[in-house]
């Protein structure tokens, strides 16, 4: 054999070699190109979530190699079940159906009905740290204009709404008003925080929550200046040392607990305070999650956990969420998203018994 042809021999085996070294890099780089992600996300097209769904997926398409479209599907009912179980039963697993938003942890701890799956089913990408919440009422509520959180015990009744007394929102409200003692009834199966503000400003209920975020952008400026409701509290996160915290958004606004010792003369105890400081530590930490089917590829997992982070960390997103909701959301990595999904499993068993019994009584309420 002549030279030439060992040479022409030996420059096909090495570029074949480069060519097998780098495709791989190359073919996992461009998983999504020309595909489209269609998020899921289990709340109407009004909520807060969804906001976040839209201003999140604008910058993952422009972060995720490969350009996808990045589409948004609501899928609100059975208190976000319908999407989970919709992601977990019917998503395909090349990662183009996705879900975003809140997350149901309580469910997986007391065993609600309708859960046909648990969170450790899902492929975890990434979580959102986004705004506190705030809970308001019609200052009709009472004779002579509800003034503060504190006068909410003098109203004869008072009727909340929400989705749902297995939403955490919900149910941490009404802990709080248990506490109190406040009259209350809670109207159910609103699906979204606007549909909850429209129903709240007609006057169908008189009391809802919303994010400190969408109450400052939404409520104050509809309701708040125009005298139809007042702040009555605001619910603090948890940080990582299991302290409290009220929101950086709404520093003046009191917590819960400084109208608890404005009302009772003693700050909160017993088990509704220990029920409420565990429904915030797993339901007030990172609230909002992107997850995927049990066994998506690979190469769609580790693109979307990269895009997901460079696309909250960069400055488009951050200078957009400022315009948009008027303030920054913080993402989490799926490792940090993961272990905040676990912790719901430290309830103690107490607090679970407690939770499932008032739960159970609430929900048979008309």
């Amino acid at each position: 054999m002549k030279l030439s042809q060992y040479t022409n021999i030996f420059l096909f085996a090495l570029t074949a070699s480069v060519i097998a070294l780098l495709l791989p890099k190359d073919v996992e780089a461009q998983h999504y190109k020309g595909k489209t992600i269609t998020v899921v996300v289990g709340l109407g097209p009004s909520s807060g979530g969804t906001t976040l769904a839209r201003l999140i997926g604008k910058h993952l398409s422009q972060h995720i190699d490969g350009n996808p479209k990045v589409v948004i599907k609501n899928m609100p009912g059975g208190a976000l079940l319908k999407a989970h179980n919709f992601v977990h039963a019917k998503a395909p697993e090349d990662g183009t159906v996705v879900y975003y938003g809140p997350r149901q942890p309580l469910g997986e701890l007391i065993g609600m009905p309708g859960m046909n799956f648990k969170y450790k089913d899902f492929t975890v990408l990434g979580g959102v740290q986004v705004a506190d919440l705030v809970n308001y009422a019609r200052t009709d509520v009472l004779d002579g204009g509800l003034k503060s959180g504190a006068d909410l015990v003098k109203a004869p009744s008072v009727t909340f709404g929400g989705i749902s007394p297995r939403t955490i929102r919900v149910l941490v409200s009404m802990l709080q008003m248990e506490m109190l003692g406040v009259k209350y009834r809670l109207v159910p199966g609103y699906r979204g925080s606007g549909k909850l503000r429209a129903a709240v400003l007609n006057g169908e209920v008189q009391m809802g929550n919303d994010a400190a975020h969408a109450y400052l952008n939404r409520v104050v400026p509809t309701m708040v200046k125009n005298g139809t409701v007042t702040p009555v509290w605001q619910i603090p996160s948890m940080d990582a040392g299991g302290n409290l915290v009220k929101s950086p958004l709404l520093p003046d606004m009191p917590s819960f607990s400084e109208v608890y010792q404005q009302v009772k003369g003693s700050a909160p105890s017993g088990i509704e305070w220990e029920s409420i400081k565990n429904l915030v530590k797993f339901g007030q930490t990172v609230q909002h999650m992107f997850f995927g089917p049990t066994k998506m590829n690979e190469k769609a997992v580790a693109e979307f956990r990269k895009g997901f982070l460079a696309a909250m960390n960069s400055d488009a997103f951050k200078a957009d969420a400022k315009e948009t909701v008027k303030y920054v959301p913080s993402p989490a990595d799926h490792k940090r998203a993961s272990q905040v999904l676990s912790a719901n499993q430290e309830t103690p068993p107490e607090v679970v018994a407690y939770l499932k019994d008032f739960i159970a009584k609430n929900s048979k309420k008309k």
